[in-house]
């Protein structure tokens, strides 16, 4: 037994070492920054196509202190061979490792748009910058995006929950606002030499014009150039893992490929650990995503700026660093499954078919929700269009896993949408917000499991306009019942006549109340405004409920009764007709942010289903009066 154990701590001793090491300067392989010269020449080595690292030379052309940021001190250079003069520098050659006198000086990262024909100037990294990455530390992060894993040699072993909280900021739940992300990555405005970094080729599968916008802002501000249409997979599955070669994070795999790509620069063989981008990817720090090799399939040319255009090979690691001025991995023979969130889909196209499709989205706290929505608008834009009259019905379950804090494993969405952007967009859009909450929600660590599909598309479409509408009398008692007549347009139809009806409470006092009639997105804007604090979670729970219940069917037209009486809610509970002394003290500056007022209060609200998905709303004042007739 004692054997057993000095063994079992021998090995767990060897894996620390192992994963605390740093790959160390060697003066006979590196060359630093002080013996650099202008008129210097050099090779370098990237690929241009395959996964064959070509030779390129170039010339040293000056030296710039601090230039990309401040102790981030860049070599400027002009590629003068042939073959790259013929595409300039390119993204996805950051990382690109270039030696002069045989000594690795360091790697490209930088390169300017425009540039003058036959003229080829980059930006170097130098190499003794880089390594230093290395010694922040070459174990995962446990804590990252991904689920949370004991690294012992190449097994991991599942230790809990790690998504990584972020502040919600206050805002209307159902849109995915600019902030979260601005807290997560950094603005292309904010950073002037990321307009000279060479940015991250992100080759993506075909996604509609609307998904794209979408996904647009979050590229940019991540330094990203999305290779649109490109996503495939090629036959070439083995790359080298070696200095010149393709490396990056195969962001989707399975029916739906997308990878994210730039050069390794070095790589320690006995050490197995490598060093690429000369440039930080997000500048995360210590993080834990998956690294696979990629063959380049060509590279496009460009007046702005060229980019290679990849898809991965096999895994190779993963990459645990992410800073200024270079990214660091681990080299391992390992199936990183856990880095993947398994997305399963099952679409009934308008030929009553079914297909069922499988892909999985990198575990990265910053684009999961976006690649795993992504994913089923790409599949529903190839199997049936992108366009033209439909309505498609969208069913989604995100699973969590389970544990003692949360009352449910699952957050269940669906919904109606007809011809208002495209179906694969709206199918997309059900899940990101609510799966980005999740994942950076500040209350608990929850691991998603998983996320299912079930879609039905239908080549017609069936929205109506609301026209004209009237109420039977002006005046009503308590606990009568609103009978509204609503005259509505369908689509390509001639007016409809239809009825819906709604029962003022019997303790509603005398005066006037507000009879609204709204589409269900009319509707969850008016709730919002009217009652902010409604949509402030209080916990884990609250924040599932809040997405479960905020989803109205589009197909219903929500009727509300409310009054102009002053509320509030506190800590997300609503409490209405309040006095003002009351809420006077309720709401002191000693308790600011726990408490919100409210604009007026909700009565009565009552669903009316419907064949369409409605467009429009409309306002109706009406008296009270408990003695009227």
């Amino acid at each position: 037994m004692k054997k057993v154990l000095l063994c079992a701590f021998v090995v767990f001793c060897l894996v620390t070492v192992h994963a605390n090491a740093q790959i160390e300067w060697d003066a006979n392989k590196f060359m630093p920054l002080a013996e650099i010269k202008p008129g210097m020449k050099g090779k370098g080595y990237t690929v241009f196509y395959g996964t064959n690292a070509e030779e390129f030379t170039f010339e040293v052309v000056s030296i710039i202190y601090n230039d990309a940021s401040p102790g981030w001190h860049v070599v400027w250079a002009e590629g003068t061979s042939e073959n790259f003069k013929r595409t300039g520098v390119a993204g996805g050659m950051s990382g690109s490792p270039v030696y002069i006198d045989g000594r690795l000086m360091g790697a490209i990262s930088l390169g300017y748009f425009n540039q003058r024909e036959r003229s080829n100037i980059f930006g170097i990294t130098p190499f003794e910058l880089m390594v230093k990455v290395t010694q922040h530390g070459m174990k995962p992060n446990l804590l990252y995006a991904g689920e949370q894993f004991l690294h012992m040699g190449s097994e991991y072993v599942n230790e809990g929950l790690n998504m990584v909280p972020n502040p919600i900021n206050e805002g209307n739940i159902e849109k995915i606002n600019s902030h979260k992300t601005d807290s997560l990555i950094h603005s292309r405005n904010d950073i002037d030499w990321k307009m000279s970094q060479l940015a991250i080729p992100v080759t993506l599968p075909r996604l509609d014009a609307s998904t794209m916008q979408m996904l647009k802002p979050f590229f940019d501000r991540g330094n990203m150039v999305p290779l649109q249409g490109m996503g495939g997979g090629g036959q070439i599955k083995e790359s080298p893992v070696e200095g010149g070669q393709t490396v990056g994070t195969e962001v989707l795999r399975g029916d739906v490929a997308g990878f994210g790509f730039g050069t390794i620069t070095y790589v320690d063989k006995e050490k197995k650990q490598l060093l690429g981008y000369g440039h930080p990817a997000f500048s995360e720090g210590n993080i834990n995503l998956p690294l696979s090799g990629g063959h380049v399939h060509f590279i496009l040319p460009s007046r702005a700026r060229s980019s290679k255009n990849a898809s991965a090979t096999q895994p190779i690691g993963t990459l645990v660093q992410d800073r200024v001025p270079a990214i660091a991995g681990i080299i391992e023979d390992l199936p990183n499954t856990h880095h993947y969130l398994p997305v399963s889909v099952k679409i009934q196209t308008t030929d009553m078919k079914v297909h069922e499709k499988y892909y999985e989205a990198a575990r990265d706290k910053m684009f999961t929700a976006l690649y795993a929505s992504s994913g089923i608008s790409s599949l529903i834009s190839a199997l049936e269009f992108s366009g033209n009259d439909y309505t498609i019905n969208v069913n989604a379950k995100i699973k969590l896993r389970d544990q003692p804090e949360l009352d449910t494993n699952e957050l269940v969405l669906n919904n109606t949408y007809s011809s208002t952007g495209s179906p694969g967009f709206n199918a997309s859009q059900l899940v990101m917000a609510p799966l980005m909450d999740l994942i950076v929600n500040p209350y608990t660590k929850v691991k998603v499991e998983s996320v299912d599909f079930d879609v039905k598309v239908e080549d017609k479409r069936k929205t109506a306009s609301i026209l004209t509408t009237q109420v039977d009398k002006q005046v009503y008692r308590p606990g009568e019942e609103i009978t509204v007549t609503l005259s509505i347009r369908p689509y390509l139809e001639k007016p409809k006549t239809m009825t819906a009806s709604i029962t003022i409470p019997k303790d509603t006092s005398d005066g006037i109340v507000l009879l609204r009639g709204m589409s269900a997105g009319t509707y969850r804007s008016w709730r919002f405004s009217r009652a902010p604090g409604n949509f402030q979670a209080k916990n884990i729970n609250h924040l599932i409920e809040l997405w479960e219940n905020d989803r109205q069917p589009n197909t219903d037209l929500i009727m509300e009764i409310s009054q102009q009486k002053p509320g509030l809610t506190v800590q997300g509970q609503e409490f209405s007709d309040l006095p003002i002394s009351v809420m006077s003290v309720m709401n002191t500056g000693l308790r600011i942010g726990e408490n919100r007022y409210t604009n007026g209060t909700e009565l009565q609200t009552t669903n009316v289903q419907t064949d369409y998905i409605l467009f429009g709303s409309f306002s109706i004042p009406i008296a009270i009066n408990s003695n009227a007739q």
